[in-house]
C-alpha cells in the first residue's frame, strides 16, 4: 500500500486539530476551575509562589539539575502572571502580547537565514532530462 504525501499531511492534520481542540477543551475548564478558587479566596498569591517553587524543582530534579535556584523576582513574576490570567486582568494581558510580539517580530527581523524553495516535480523532471541528454549524472530525489 502506498500513501503519499498529501495524505500523510491529512491525517496529520487532523490528529492536530483534534489535540487543538481538547486543549482549548482543558483550557476552558481549567479557567472555570481556577475562577471558582479565585472567588473563594482559595488561591493566594503567598499559594501560587509555593507551586510555582515546587513545580519548578521538580522539572529540574526530572532533568538532572537540582542544584539550579529559580530567583525570587522570578517566581513572583510567573505568580502574577497566572494571577492576572486567572482575574481577566485583560490590560495586563495585553500589554505582556505586546512585548511578546515586538521581541519576535525583532527576533524574526534579525534572522537572515537562507530561504529553502522546493522545486515543483515539473522543474526537476526538466532539469532531469537535462541531465540525461548530458549524460554525465543523475538528480537524486
Amino acid at each position: 500500500m502506498q500513501v503519499n504525501l498529501e495524505q500523510i499531511i491529512n491525517v496529520i492534520m487532523g490528529k492536530l486539530e483534534t489535540l487543538e481542540m481538547s486543549l482549548e477543551d482543558v483550557k476552558f475548564r481549567t479557567n472555570i476551575a481556577l475562577r471558582v478558587l479565585r472567588k473563594n479566596d482559595l488561591l493566594k498569591e503567598e499559594i501560587i509562589n509555593e507551586a510555582v517553587k515546587d513545580e519548578f524543582k521538580a522539572l529540574l530534579e526530572m532533568e538532572g539539575n537540582s542544584e539550579i535556584d529559580l530567583p525570587e523576582e522570578k517566581i513572583t513574576e510567573v505568580s502574577k502572571g497566572i494571577l492576572n490570567w486567572v482575574d481577566n486582568d485583560l490590560i495586563e494581558m495585553k500589554n505582556k502580547m505586546k512585548e511578546y510580539e515586538e521581541k519576535m517580530r525583532e527576533m524574526l527581523e534579525k534572522e537572515n537565514g537562507p530561504d529553502i524553495s522546493i522545486a515543483p516535480p515539473e522543474l526537476l523532471n526538466q532539469l532531469d532530462g537535462m541531465n540525461k541528454n548530458k549524460g554525465n549524472g543523475k538528480i537524486i530525489l
